[in-house]
């Protein structure tokens, strides 16, 4: 409603976006004045000003959709003269806010998005005027004027008759005479009289003086214990506010660290989110994790420019972007228009490109749906991920574990309320571990630690967490040794313990889950796609690859059968070199053709000059051990054309064949040594990469 005519007022506007789409925000915005009421000259009653306005399209309007009006802050004689304006902000999607502001009497509209915000000043009183003492005398039940009222005040004469009874005359003119006497032999001058006054004057200064600095004095004091008592409890009041609107509006976790940890079973965690199936830490990769179950995985953070964090495992972007130098020296719109991650080269040209993804992206998302592990890799991380927890996620110590290195400190963390998840080195000593261990709550330990120094830490009695791991038979090893907690890169295929699928989609040119190179994270060792016809290969001297997805083989009650496309597009000058495959393995564990193996298993080979040969290998040897009749000899290789060969394992016997001849197989072998259901690719004797084989169509039957 409008202002009564002749007070002041200043139109105001306001708009918000909203934090979710980026449109126009819904909420409210309340707006009251930091004092109880503000008298305006000239104007009956006091003003208490403010109300709760609604955002319309954005747009702050009235409750009758008509522009908000406010009263300035500064109204010539307006009583209080010093007060601000509060707004307390509460856009939907987005935590409540508030600011204070001055409006000036003089300005034509204000747009309080742009307005100065200010700290309050000490809270200002009205002075109301009370009642006057003729009408508490008129109150009293009198009657009469103001001059009726005044001549009340004025007493009866005393009895002059009755005081001077107590006047001995004769006495007081003797005192008298004796007076003047006195002044005229020890006063002739006023001397006296002057030092009297003199002394009354400069006492009556020093005593005003004194008055005025203790009265100073206690005016400080008195102000200053105010202020410190007004302080203690606004902060007080804050903090109650805070814990009070956290309980009741905070997100609540759906999964918490400890509910978590309760569960039954070893733990299995995302490492990078699932970096070796897709390009680690982004939203792709995070998104496969959870799609498939994974209750937790780790998010390792580092900054830019301007303090935006983003999930990043290296300080530098060389190794998984197309860009090259540390994150910290570009801004953030730079990181996340011009930015994309590599992951085709390493996990197939099928990928598409990846964006980088803000660390406020994934919190956002995942936060309280699953356990997050939380690490500032680079030293600059550090405060900027502790002041967004602090100040963005209050919520965050029930379903986050802060993971760092032993060297780092666990202070913070554990002062705020995080679980903590300290990984050390191989050679960390008992000493550094007893160091951080009252801060720390599980352990960390790399599958590259031997199995004895594993057991020591499992000892300690903490949880212990083990990475990287995508093998598993890495996970067996782990869990044999105690640990109870696992951070892969392969999470999908680690948890399982069955063939995921039974014929191959090379064609679509992408990494498959469970495909184990001789080395993760590793370029070098990746399976190469070629750009047609769903052909594969290993572009590495002597290089195999496990085909974790495809096992292990369940066979049927007379056994199984692989079935494989082969093909040499270029020839050696030695025609005696080969490539095939191995199987019949226990474990996933890497094999390499002439290499003292883990676990044993069976590796056919094809020459390029055609001779098709079984083999067992041994763990105890790096030569195989031919079995069955001998060489089979088939036709000679001819560059770029596709063969097809094939092994049948049944019960109690093994045999590989080359198709298209009856004659090019080794026959019905009485061989029962290795049944395990665990099979890869292999180049064999191969050591020059251009002359290496290329594979396509697998596949799986039962026989």
């Amino acid at each position: 409603m409008p202002f009564p005519e002749g007070v002041p007022s200043v139109p105001v506007r306001y708009s918000i976006t909203s934090p979710a789409g980026g449109g126009p925000g819904e909420g409210t915005l309340q707006l009251m004045p930091t004092v109880p009421a503000i008298r305006i000259p000239g104007a009956g009653g006091v003003f208490t000003g403010g109300g709760t306005y609604r955002f319309t399209d954005g747009q702050l309007v009235d409750g009758e959709g008509e522009q908000v009006r406010l009263l300035p802050t500064n109204v010539d004689g307006a009583n209080p003269a010093v007060w601000a304006w509060l707004g307390i902000e509460s856009v939907n999607g987005a935590q409540p806010r508030h600011f204070y502001f001055a409006l000036n009497a003089d300005a034509e509209e204000v747009d309080l998005g742009a307005v100065q915000q200010l700290a309050p000043d000490l809270t200002q009183y009205l002075a109301v005027p009370g009642e006057s003492a003729y009408d508490a005398w008129r109150r009293a039940g009198n009657d009469g004027d103001e001059a009726d009222f005044l001549a009340s005040l004025v007493g009866p004469p005393g009895d002059i008759a009755a005081a001077n009874d107590y006047t001995d005359e004769t006495v007081t003119e003797g005192l008298a005479a004796e007076v003047a006497r006195a002044d005229a032999a020890y006063d002739p001058a006023g001397a006296a009289t002057a030092a009297q006054a003199a002394a009354v004057s400069t006492a009556t200064a020093d005593a005003a003086a004194k008055a005025n600095i203790a009265r100073d004095a206690a005016i400080a004091s008195a102000a200053s214990d105010a202020a410190t008592k007004a302080n203690n409890a606004q902060s007080g009041a804050v903090s109650t506010a805070a814990s009070a609107a956290a309980a009741l509006y905070l997100p609540k976790a759906l999964l918490t660290v400890d509910a978590f940890m309760a569960q039954p079973g070893t733990k299995i965690f995302g490492h990078r989110g699932a970096g070796m199936v897709a390009p680690e830490h982004t939203e792709a990769a995070y998104d496969y994790a959870i799609a498939h179950g994974i209750q937790a995985m780790e998010l390792s953070v580092n900054v830019d420019s301007e303090g935006q964090l983003w999930c990043l495992h290296d300080l530098t972007l060389d190794r998984t972007t197309y860009n090259t130098g540390a994150l910290n020296t570009y801004p953030s719109t730079g990181v996340a228009q011009r930015i994309l991650t590599n992951g085709r080269v390493m996990l197939g040209q099928g990928w598409t490109d990846q964006p980088m993804v803000p660390l406020r992206t994934m919190l956002d998302k995942y936060l309280g749906r699953v356990v997050l592990f939380l690490e500032p890799k680079g030293n600059d991380a550090v405060v900027p991920l502790q002041t967004l927890l602090s100040t963005s996620y209050p919520h965050a110590p029930a379903s986050v574990i802060w993971k760092a290195h032993v060297g780092t400190s666990f202070t913070w963390p554990k002062n705020n309320g995080f679980r903590t998840w300290c990984y050390v080195d191989d050679a960390s000593s008992d000493a550094v571990l007893d160091g951080k261990d009252s801060l720390v709550d599980y352990w960390g330990v790399s599958t590259s630690m031997s199995s004895a120094r594993r057991q020591q830490i499992v000892a300690r009695g903490k949880p212990v967490f083990s990475w990287p791991v995508y093998r598993r038979s890495q996970r067996a090893a782990l869990e044999a040794d105690g640990v109870v907690g696992l951070m892969s890169s392969d999470p999908v295929y680690v948890r399982g313990t069955t063939a995921q699928a039974t014929a191959s989609r090379w064609d679509q040119q992408v990494k498959e889950s469970g495909g184990t190179p001789m080395s993760d994270y590793t370029e070098a060792a990746a399976l190469k796609f070629s750009e047609t016809d769903g052909w594969v290969s290993i572009n590495r001297s002597r290089g195999t690859y496990g085909l974790g997805r495809y096992c292990p083989i369940a066979p049927g009650a007379g056994g199984y059968r692989i079935q494989i496309e082969m093909k040499y597009d270029q020839l050696s000058g030695d025609l005696a070199v080969h490539g095939g495959l191995y199987l019949g393995k226990n474990s996933d564990d890497v094999y390499e053709f002439s290499t003292l193996n883990a676990t044993p298993g069976y590796h056919l080979i094809l020459r390029q000059n055609g001779v098709l040969r079984l083999y067992r290998h041994l763990t105890t040897q790096t030569g195989g051990v031919a079995i069955g009749a001998g060489d089979i000899a088939t036709d000679a290789v001819v560059a770029g054309q596709s063969m097809t060969i094939q092994v049948d394992v049944t019960p109690t016997t093994i045999e590989a064949r080359r198709l298209g001849n009856a004659g090019w197989t080794t026959g019905p072998i009485a061989d029962t040594t290795h049944r395990g259901g665990y099979f890869g690719l292999s180049n064999g004797s191969i050591t020059d990469t251009a002359v290496r084989p290329f594979w396509r169509n697998l596949a799986i039957t039962q026989l």
